[in-house]
């Protein structure tokens, strides 16, 4: 099976071409956000790079969230318009659940984190159980401190917002471990991964069902729903 992955829900740029499981060729460029500009471009490279065009690719797959709204929209958006000009199948794929095939991860709790701004961040919390993933608690926005309300002392984090909020999770857990740098920060491969072992179970690939996940509303949403309450 062919995918045609990207995520898009920060400001890194990440597009990936693998073949059940196996990458074939990957960007992942910090673009400051430039995900409308760089998008298409960098398909193009990825599927020069892994010698194939669209049309021998099976499968999209595309994280959904949570993340930058701009950056989602884009990324759903630019996923969908391929899988309708091709005729592809399409996979929506939760950030932070690709997120925790950043590591090898077998025993124990794993929280990815990502930076959410004012002060918040977006994460959930998974137990492993002889290499066996199993999410402890929904996707959710909040601070740091709401969040490790529910995270044992002895807990993996990665993402940028544990690496942001990293003295915060040191003081409340002496003993946390950080995984390493590469972790930091979302992967197409990880996306095509994660997109392969649910397609294997049976995940839908319906392009009209995959919709990004906000956790919360945008800044100008807000304003209008205060400006109507003012």
């Amino acid at each position: 099976m062919v995918i045609l992955a990207a995520d898009t829900s920060t400001p890194v740029n990440t597009v990936c071409l693998s073949r059940s499981g196996q990458i074939l060729a990957e960007t992942v460029v910090l673009s400051g956000r430039k995900h409308s500009e760089r998008l298409l471009e960098t398909v193009d490279w990825v599927l020069s790079e892994g010698g194939m065009g669209l049309g021998q690719v099976d499968t999209l797959a595309v994280s959904v969230g949570p993340g930058s709204f701009t950056g989602l929209r884009v990324g759903i958006a630019t996923w969908k318009g391929l899988a309708l000009a091709q005729g592809l199948p399409l996979a929506g794929v939760p950030t932070l659940d690709a997120m925790t095939g950043l590591g090898v991860f077998t025993e124990g709790v794993v929280c990815p984190l990502l930076d959410a701004r004012m002060h918040e961040v977006f994460g959930a919390v998974y137990a492993y159980r002889g290499g066996i993933r199993t999410k402890l608690t929904p996707d959710r926005v909040c601070s740091i401190d709401d969040f490790l309300n529910d995270v044992p002392d002895t807990a993996v984090f990665l993402g940028d917002g544990a690496t942001l909020y990293a003295d915060a999770i040191r003081k409340r857990f002496p003993q946390a471990f950080f995984a390493p740098g590469h972790c930091a920060v979302p992967r197409a491969s990880a996306v095509a991964w994660e997109a392969f072992q649910r397609l294997e179970e049976g995940a839908s690939t319906d392009a009209a069902a995959v919709v990004p996940i906000y956790l919360r509303k945008s800044q100008p949403e807000e304003k209008k729903e205060r400006a109507a309450l003012s």
